[in-house]
């Protein structure tokens, strides 16, 4: 009996890990350009040994942080379906096999074993609800390793546009502008932004550890993120060629007091400003030398889980605008200190970038956004499938997600997910069996 009970574990298992290397017959890239959807040659995904070896874990987190809000709500509701059934068909089990048989039992008895019934039940979906969140939180807070990007050509700098640290209203308090520098280093970045909102503290604080040389670790560079009446801004560069647009607290921008200051061809350096995500498209007011305030650039992926939902969903509408209003496409992690996982990387061709100076590496980033505009950046993404308002792929989020991210594992990654499902079947296998029971 008890060679059944393994060779069932074992079974399952084989199964399992079958199902995992049919990945290799439809493999998919993990990366795609985020303006055609097409796979990229000039990046490839990096995975830390410590990531590998805990993949099962670390995978699983990383693609729940590059779902949509509306995906997340369809897995919610799928893993609550999938608990309510498995619930049902252990008491039909149970009461099959008589230990909930009510022969003999008076109407008072089996009132008060109904009760009982429902009082555990109700406690054991409290207790797996909080097990999700836990898991969800774990994903957020825990430090892990991350997977990055190593960029193939040498040529192309890898840059985010947007992130905050513990001096944003909504940033994370124990965020540091070091943790961020952190961060990115480890997702295969080369220079981030610091938009904090309102302010520069984190800048200031973590731009005093910036390599001399752009090519010796990350460079953080200044930014903010503002508002120009209803439209969330980024303002890229000193803030000495913002302030006197501001308003006090550094929330709001004046355009007629850029249009005021700004003259164009007296050698000034023009405003660098994009529109971040989420927002609202008929906002979108496009650069130019009439309307220095307008958009150099617009957000085409955003990691933040509203801010990737609006991207998704109006991909057609972001790409209409950039190349009506000859717009740079931007890839933001909109990194606040949640999460270990990036959503894109802005990709932008400046030869010798490793030997300028932090500084000069910002100067040559915002000419060129100006002098090519709609061509300046290349955003590679991370691939996720996405519904499309379907609601039949909305409803199917959860096997859709799997069999993508089944597909797009690496060799390593693979080999380690197999490894797991053996070692997890052999030991549940083990702990089922009649003999285990009766050692006990």
């Amino acid at each position: 009996m008890a060679d059944r009970f393994d060779l069932k574990g074992r079974r399952a298992g084989l199964i399992a890990a079958a199902l995992l290397l049919l990945g290799v017959l439809a493999p998919l890239s993990p990366l795609q350009d985020a303006a055609t959807g097409a796979s990229v040659d000039v990046a490839v995904k990096t995975e830390p040994l410590a990531w590998i070896v805990f993949a099962p874990l670390f995978s699983v987190w990383d693609t729940l942080s590059l779902l949509t809000l509306s995906q997340h709500y369809a897995v919610l509701v799928t893993l609550v379906a999938l608990y309510l059934s498995g619930r049902t068909r252990a008491r039909r089990r149970a009461r099959e096999a008589g230990r909930m048989s009510t022969d003999g039992a008076s109407g008072a008895g089996l009132g008060s074993r109904l009760g009982q019934a429902i009082i555990r039940e109700t406690i054991r979906a409290g207790a797996a609800l909080l097990l999700l969140l836990a898991f969800y939180a774990a994903g957020m807070l825990l430090p892990r390793p991350m997977t990055g990007v190593e960029i193939l050509d040498a040529d192309l700098i890898a840059i985010d546009f947007h992130s905050h640290t513990e001096y944003s209203h909504d940033g994370w308090s124990l965020f540091t502008p070091q943790r961020n520098r952190a961060w990115h280093e480890s997702g295969g970045f080369h220079v981030a932004y610091v938009t904090d909102h309102y302010t520069w503290r984190g800048f200031d604080e973590g731009a005093v550890d910036n390599p001399l040389r752009a090519g010796d670790r990350t460079v953080l560079l200044e930014g903010a993120e503002i508002r120009i009446y209803r439209r969330p801004t980024n303002i890229l560069g000193s803030r000495d060629r913002y302030a006197f647009a501001l308003d006090e607290d550094s929330v709001y921008m004046s355009p007629e007091a850029m249009a005021d200051r700004y003259v164009p061809g007296h050698g000034e350096r023009p405003p660098t400003l994009f529109y971040t995500m989420p927002g609202n498209l008929m906002r979108v007011v496009p650069f130019s030398e009439d309307v220095p305030s307008g958009m150099i650039g617009i957000e085409i992926n955003d990691g933040s889980p509203r801010g990737l939902e609006q991207v998704k969903e109006e991909r057609a509408e972001i790409l209409a605008l950039a190349d009506s209003m000859n717009l740079a496409l931007i890839g933001a992690a909109n990194l606040h200190g949640w999460g270990r996982t990036v959503a894109s990387w802005s990709l932008m061709r400046i030869p010798g970038w490793q030997e300028l100076a932090p500084l000069e590496v910002g100067d040559r980033i915002e000419a060129l956004l100006h002098g090519k505009r709609r061509d300046a950046v290349q955003v590679v993404e991370r691939r996720i499938p996405y519904h499309g308002g379907s609601p039949v792929l909305v409803a199917l989020t959860l096997p859709w997600v799997g069999i993508a991210h089944v597909r797009m594992m690496s060799v390593a990654e693979r080999l380690s997910w197999v490894v797991w499902i053996l070692v997890v079947g052999q030991v549940l296998a083990r702990r089922r069996s009649p003999a285990a029971s009766e050692s006990a």
